[in-house]
């Protein structure tokens, strides 16, 4: 089974990452993980404030540290994985993504890193939900 495993590095992925690593690792012998993180791009002016390197250097920086628990999680559990960092609309991304690589099953949380994120479900969610074709376990 193929999953795109999509986080921000936020306490909701991070249960996401758990019930990936227990529960649905028991039920399948096939899993193969892909984590997945999008950063915003930065204006322009940043851009051109702190050049190129230096802006490429900072969105690793960020896919890193917010892949990391995840990345744990999933070593611990010893299910195979390898990662993507990219760059741009996340929920574009994901779509583009899921459909080019042929994915099973995305997993995310409900809400990342947004103010209002534990009022309803997230806007990336959303997004992901109304624009993928496969289906998409969300994690509370």
């Amino acid at each position: 089974m193929k999953v795109l495993f999509a986080s921000d590095g936020s306490d909701c992925p991070d249960r996401a990452a758990r019930y990936l690593a227990g529960t649905l690792r028991r039920r399948t012998d096939d899993l193969c993980v892909t984590l997945v993180h999008v950063d915003a791009p930065m204006l322009g002016g940043v851009v051109s404030a702190l050049g190129e390197r230096r802006v490429a250097e900072i969105h690793r920086e960020n896919s890193d540290a917010a892949l990391r628990p995840s990345r744990g999680r999933l070593k611990r559990a010893k299910v195979r994985f390898d990662e993507r960092h990219a760059v741009g609309n996340p929920a574009q991304h994901i779509a583009r993504l899921t459909e080019k690589e042929r994915f099973d099953l995305i997993v995310m949380g409900s809400h990342g890193r947004t103010p209002l994120g534990g009022t309803l479900l997230g806007s990336v969610t959303m997004r992901v939900l109304a624009q993928c074709k496969v289906p998409v376990l969300i994690v509370r």
